[in-house]
C-alpha cells in the first residue's frame, strides 16, 4: 500500500513538476517573441540569423523538453507565437526589397537626367 501511495505521490510531483516547466516555457518563448516584434525593424540580415537559430533552440529542443504536456491549446497558442515571428521576419524582407528598390530607382534617375543632360548640351 505504501508503495502505490508513493507511486501516486511522485507521479503527481512529476506532473506538476511538468506543468510548471511547460508554463515557464511559454512564457519565456512569448517574451522571445515580443522582444523580437519590438526590436525588429532595426534588426539588420545578421541579427536575423542569431534569432533564427535561438528560434531553432526554441522550436527544437526546448519544445522536445515539454512536449508530453502540451495540450492542443497551448500547441495552437505556439504555433501562433511561430506565426509572429515569421511575419516580422516577412516585413523585414520587405522593407529591405523596397529600400533596395527605392535605392535602384534612384541610380536610374540619376543616370537619366546625366544622359539627358548630355543630349541636350
Amino acid at each position: 500500500m505504501r508503495m502505490l501511495l508513493f507511486g501516486f505521490c511522485a507521479l503527481f510531483v512529476f506532473a506538476c513538476s511538468q506543468e510548471s516547466r511547460k508554463d515557464a516555457y511559454i512564457k519565456s518563448f512569448n517574451s522571445f517573441i515580443e522582444k523580437i516584434e519590438k526590436e525588429a525593424p532595426g534588426y539588420t540580415k545578421a541579427d536575423w540569423e542569431t534569432v533564427e537559430t535561438e528560434l531553432d533552440e526554441w522550436t527544437g529542443i526546448k519544445r522536445h523538453e515539454i512536449q508530453a504536456a502540451l495540450t492542443n491549446e497551448d500547441e495552437e497558442f505556439l504555433n501562433k507565437l511561430e506565426n509572429r515571428f515569421e511575419y516580422a521576419y516577412a516585413q523585414f524582407l520587405k522593407d529591405r526589397l523596397l529600400n533596395g528598390l527605392n535605392k535602384t530607382l534612384k541610380n536610374a534617375k540619376k543616370e537619366i537626367r546625366e544622359e539627358v543632360e548630355k543630349i541636350v548640351e
